[in-house]
């Protein structure tokens, strides 16, 4: 009866055939993340199929890893440290872009208050202002006159900004406002699009007072429009960061 003996060399060679169903895996999920660079929900399954590559690669020696489970690792471990880094980059260019974009329309609000030209001031938040022929109503007189019996949804809310506190405040004040941007306190999406909630304080005054604005543009943070429209959905005074 004979008998086969195996060297070192053919004991490596045999036990080198296991093959990792977790780099598979790994290289499928971050394979399938790629696609968020289109959409950022994908983003997380990017991450994981790196991290499950690079876990098969620690564990590649203790149990003797194929060279095919090997290649499938690393790959998942280069396409998902790949797609992360391009979407923290190009994202992080978007919300500077997006912010900037935020910053300019909260700007002009505030200037525009100042002035007292409401016709841009409607337009900024959203209401449709058909101009009247004698030009825009001036605030102190249309808050001494009567209502009329019945108002528009539209002219109440005209009507009730031009009252409001922190518009009142802006417009009369003696000293003309240096603004001064403080930082964007808190984002958040809702069903009409992304809501920035940006920080300004008046310079001109003795004591800065400081106001948060809601500057909301009429989409998703990341998506993508033919047009896209930015508004200010509140004004409020606000205390120093």
């Amino acid at each position: 009866m004979s008998e086969t003996y195996l060297t070192a060399e053919d004991e490596d060679v045999r036990e080198t055939t296991n093959f990792s169903v977790m780099a598979l895996l790994g290289f499928f999920l971050a394979l399938a993340g790629l696609f968020s660079i289109q959409y950022v929900q994908m983003m997380p399954i990017a991450v994981l199929g790196g991290a499950l590559g690079a876990a098969a690669l620690m564990l590649a020696k203790k149990f003797q890893l194929s060279l095919l489970s090997r290649i499938l690792a690393l790959v998942a471990v280069v396409l998902g440290a790949t797609t992360v880094s391009n979407n923290y980059f190009y994202r992080s260019i978007d919300s500077g872009y997006e912010i900037s974009q935020a910053r300019k329309v909260s700007e002009a609000y505030l200037d525009l208050i100042k002035k007292g030209d409401f016709d841009r001031v409607f337009f900024l938040v959203g209401l449709p202002m058909e101009r009247e022929k004698d030009g825009p109503p001036d605030p102190e007189s249309i808050a001494e006159s009567p209502k009329p019996a019945t108002e528009s949804p539209t002219e109440i809310a005209m009507n009730r900004l031009r009252r409001d506190g922190a518009h009142v405040e802006i417009m009369n004040r003696k000293t003309p406002p240096i603004w001064v941007f403080v930082g964007v306190e808190s984002e958040f999406p809702s069903s009409n699009g992304h809501t920035y909630k940006m920080i300004y304080k008046d310079e001109a005054q003795s004591i800065p007072p400081y106001y948060c604005l809601f500057a909301r543009k009429n989409c998703q943070k990341y998506e993508e429009k033919m047009q896209t429209n930015w508004f200010i959905d509140k004004l409020e005074t606000t205390k120093a960061p």
